[in-house]
């Protein structure tokens, strides 16, 4: 190439638009494995029932109830567990809000009662000791499985697997950590308390029933409130995947008859991730659409250049064509010119779209994945834009008069 800066230049808006689209392409891509991560712990196959507070909480004329009782019942519970078809599992639990200690320090944590089969049906995977156990269960054992980003929080560093957890005013032995975030940026390192959900302690159910019980009282302001709820959650999991929709229509039939005041949630995580899948295509193609108009600029300025270059180049065109090359050949030489400067920048371009997916995941922590088809699909585009913006110039080119070419000062 006779200008290698300047090639360097018009090569430049390919880079930056092809390392735009995959970039983009690699943060959509992350984002929806992220989202396939989240839904696969609520589970494909479950269908989650939640006691939510009716908005009526008075309900004899105007004296007020110390205790309100809402929310899902154990003979819910039975039920669902007697009369649905195509359920596999049905399963308690009992949540309450309460605060952690280690000396001074103190986080607000939700302790969960449930039942074993709750890790592999909401997929909580161990990483270190073990999980809850029917034994556990059956003798009411004070112990529990959380995870160590809380016991960090805390200000607790030791060896974690046998610690007694003070919860309230109640002792817990942790047996097992779950799994914390696979990845932590630079901005999330700094800050050093547990990402959402990374504040649950799970304990056996029966443990839970045993020691606190179905009643719960929160303070606020110097006044308090009491609830019995006797199930904070049910969580049902279906047969198959084609059980879902069905077990959830006969679940919302069966809590509408008897809970009339609406205390009650229906979470279907199958339904969610088709609305949020949907959503994700529409952020993916306005991603793509941004990253597009990049690529589309770095073509307007191949085109441009190589139009200039004919310019300067048309007493060598004609002295080419002088000695006998066809419009064909000329046409051919500008052309493939031009796919050189876009295949190059294409290149670069693939490179610095993967370096800028890995610096996404390390400082941000952002979910981003680079992907070789979204590679493969920003470099076919670069050559389609390489070849859209090289065939006037080119046909410009080859339609020149030799005579007059020649005569071109």
């Amino acid at each position: 190439v006779r200008y290698p800066l300047r090639s360097f230049l018009t090569a430049l808006g390919v880079v930056f638009g092809v390392a735009s689209v995959v970039t983009m392409l690699g943060l959509g891509h992350g984002a929806e494995e992220q989202l396939l991560r989240e839904f696969d712990q609520l589970g494909i196959t479950n269908v989650i029932l939640d006691s939510v507070k009716p908005p009526e909480s008075k309900k004899a004329g105007n004296q007020r109830q110390w205790v309100i009782k809402y929310g899902l019942t154990f003979k819910d519970l039975a039920q669902i567990e007697q009369t649905v078809p195509g359920v596999a599992r049905v399963l308690p639990v009992h949540k309450y809000t309460e605060r952690a200690w280690y000396e001074s320090h103190k986080e607000e944590v939700d302790v969960l009662g449930v039942v074993p089969a709750h890790f592999s049906a909401t997929k909580l995977r161990v990483a270190k000791g073990r999980a809850l156990t029917e034994d556990d269960e059956r003798t009411r054992r004070p112990v529990c499985v959380c995870h160590a980003s809380l016991l960090r929080a805390l200000g607790y560093y030791g060896e974690p697997l046998g610690y007694s957890l003070l919860i309230g005013e109640q002792l817990y032995e942790v047996v097992g950590l779950l799994e914390d975030t696979e990845f932590r940026g630079t901005m999330r390192k700094a800050l050093a308390t547990p990402e959402a959900g990374e504040n649950e302690v799970y304990v056996p159910y029966q443990t839970v029933l045993a020691r606190i019980g179905t009643m719960s009282v929160s303070r606020r302001s110097g006044s308090f409130e009491a609830s019995n709820v006797e199930l904070n959650q049910i969580v049902v999991e279906a047969k198959r995947q084609e059980d879902v929709l069905p077990v959830a229509r006969m679940l919302r039939a069966i809590l509408e008859r008897f809970h009339e005041d609406k205390d009650f949630r229906i979470t279907v995580p199958l339904e969610l991730l088709e609305q949020k899948r949907r959503t994700q295509q529409v952020f993916n193609v306005a991603l793509l659409l941004i990253a597009g108009i990049s690529l589309l600029v770095g073509g307007i300025g191949i085109a441009n250049i190589m139009l200039a270059t004919v310019t300067e180049r048309t007493r060598e065109i004609g002295i080419r064509r002088a000695i006998g090359a066809t419009r064909r050949t000329v046409m051919s030489q500008f052309l493939t010119e031009t796919v050189t400067l876009a295949a190059a920048g294409g290149l670069l371009g693939v490179l610095v779209g993967a370096g800028g997916v890995a610096a996404l995941r390390w400082y941000t922590g952002w979910e981003a994945t680079f992907t070789w088809d979204g590679a493969i699909l920003a470099f076919a585009v670069s050559l389609a834009v390489g070849v859209l913006s090289g065939l006037f110039p080119a046909w410009r080119a080859s339609r020149l008069d030799p005579i007059q070419a020649l005569r071109y000062e």
